[in-house]
């Protein structure tokens, strides 16, 4: 049925309040993109940060590390170093010369037996399985751990190349130890970011170097491994990087999402990680975007407060439209219906707020005076009815629509009527559908007298051609509890109305009789 249809589509008028609301959603609405625009950015940035601060830690440290072996090969080219039959204590000599130069904490001459000398005399290194590492292999070779230097408390790395004489045979080698700080300085200044943790995994994937976060030997994935997400692995991971290949990653563990760029570093088995935190990343943007959503809350609130003076005198000018409608429509039907020329003054004086055939006020204007009226409302009883012609689509069937605008007119005027009686409002809802409130009854006992009366005089006998038919209408009427909005009373009034349609038609029945309340 129609009227299920009209069920929450009611009409409200547009408050001072209601603009306030929807400047309050749009200010949080533009709050909750700046912080979703923030999100965004955020993930971009730790991919930025963490990669530009290994790009720029990366030649730092691989520069360090080359021009430690070039300086080592140049040495061990000297015949005087890899010649068995010179004295060692002249090849000791020779190499401390060298690093006044240089100033490294050791750059040691070691024998075919693995024994370091020093000024002191030899020391034994057969321990050292990175020592043994080159001496079997005859390769060149970076520690992938830092050891203890002479003092046993200055922590470095060693660089080492082999002696070879003439025929090429090893008859010893040459290292140099770096200082482990000097590499964390390297990182730590790479930094593009203060967020970004920095740090050297070596051949074992344990942490030999960090800027903050991880402790020496610590094992790298180990504690991320449950957490590696968005396709990749651990086990992906672990082989990229003991592939010496580039590898990047990210982690979520709950609400912690961090991002990893993994680089090797050339003539070493080491590879520099960079690590950046989504939530520091995400702060570091917010302070940045943050004040865009603080200037777009000022410019909806200015706009609004800009808007508040001529909106409200708009919504008064409007009021006094429909209210001079409103006292026209009386005057001109006082006495009858009105001749085209009052129709036709009335519809261009109201700008399409009256219905034309009808005289009534629209759909429209009737929802918001009637939101108006319960705003305003005074003492006694206010009552809404839904009016609704019975089998109105076999009038027009049967006579044509002219005979049926006739109808529509007759009951339309009658309405009207006691619209004037009881201080009240009609408008035509939609086709043959009209909404009356009526107001200034002293007791239910009279609200009922009218509606059985208005039932009776709501069933007419109409002329057309030479015959005539009669129009009757249900009604469906309910009395406002002073609790109910605009909206909820004409739903309450439509119900009844739908009971009235179930019964028979050509009748009333008042929505708190029903016990829907």
């Amino acid at each position: 049925m129609a009227g299920e249809a009209r069920n929450g589509q009611g009409a409200s008028r547009f408050s001072h309040k209601q603009m306030a609301l929807y400047g309050v959603m749009l200010a949080v609405a533009s709050v909750l993109v700046v912080f979703v625009f923030g999100a965004f950015m955020a993930v971009s940035d730790m991919r930025h940060e963490a990669d530009v601060s290994i790009a720029s830690a990366l030649p730092r440290v691989e520069g360090r590390i080359d021009e430690t072996f070039k300086l080592l090969e140049t040495l061990a080219e000297r015949e005087t170093l890899y010649d068995p039959d010179v004295d060692v204590m002249t090849k000791v000599d020779l190499v401390d010369k060298v690093n006044e130069h240089f100033g490294f904490f050791l750059l040691c001459y070691v024998d075919a037996g693995i024994n370091v000398w020093d000024a002191t005399g030899p020391a034994s290194l057969a321990s050292r399985s990175h020592m043994q590492r080159v001496y079997s292999t005859g390769e060149r070779y970076v520690t992938d751990s830092f050891v203890a230097g002479a003092d046993g408390t200055t922590l470095n790395y060693t660089v080492i190349v082999p002696l070879r004489d003439g025929r090429g045979a090893m008859t010893g080698s040459l290292f140099a130890s770096i200082y482990f700080d000097e590499m964390v300085e390297m990182l730590d200044e790479s930094r593009a970011s203060s967020y970004v943790e920095s740090l050297i995994v070596g051949g074992k994937g344990q942490v030999v170097s960090a800027t903050s976060g991880h402790e020496y030997d610590d094992p790298f994935l180990d504690p991320i491994r449950d957490t590696i997400a968005f396709g990749m692995t651990a086990d992906i991971v672990q082989s990229e990087l003991l592939a010496l290949n580039p590898v990047t990653f990210w982690t979520v563990d709950g609400l912690d999402v961090r991002y990893y760029s993994a680089y090797p570093v050339v003539g070493t088995e080491w590879d520099i990680v960079g690590v950046a935190s989504f939530w520091d990343a995400y702060a570091k943007v917010m302070r940045a975007v943050f004040p865009l959503a603080i200037v777009a809350v000022a410019v909806i609130a200015t706009a609004f407060l800009l808007m508040r003076r001529p909106f409200a005198r708009q919504m008064e000018e409007a009021r006094l439209l429909e209210r001079s409608v409103a006292e026209l429509q009386k005057k001109v039907y006082t006495d009858g219906p009105a001749e085209s020329g009052f129709a036709d003054l009335i519809e261009l004086t109201s700008s399409g707020l009256s219905d034309g055939l009808t005289g009534t006020v629209t759909r429209s204007v009737f929802a918001s005076r009637l939101a108006n009226a319960l705003d305003n409302a005074g003492d006694g009883i206010y009552a809404l009815c839904f009016i609704d012609l019975d089998d109105f689509k076999n009038i027009n069937d049967t006579f044509g629509h002219a005979t049926g605008d006739v109808a529509l007119k007759t009951v339309g005027f009658l309405l009207r009527e006691y619209e004037r009686r009881y201080d009240g409002l009609v408008g035509r809802y939609g086709g043959d559908e009209f909404t009356l409130l009526m107001t200034d009854f002293d007791d239910e006992a009279e609200l009922r007298r009218v509606l059985d009366e208005l039932t009776g005089r709501l069933h007419v006998s109409i002329q057309a051609g030479g015959s005539s038919f009669e129009v009757h209408c249900s009604v469906g009427a309910t009395v406002w509890d002073r609790q109910a909005d605009a909206d909820e009373l004409l739903e309450q009034a439509d119900r009844a109305l739908y009971l009235v349609k179930q019964r028979g038609k050509e009748g009333y029945c008042l929505y708190q009789d029903e016990g829907l309340s």
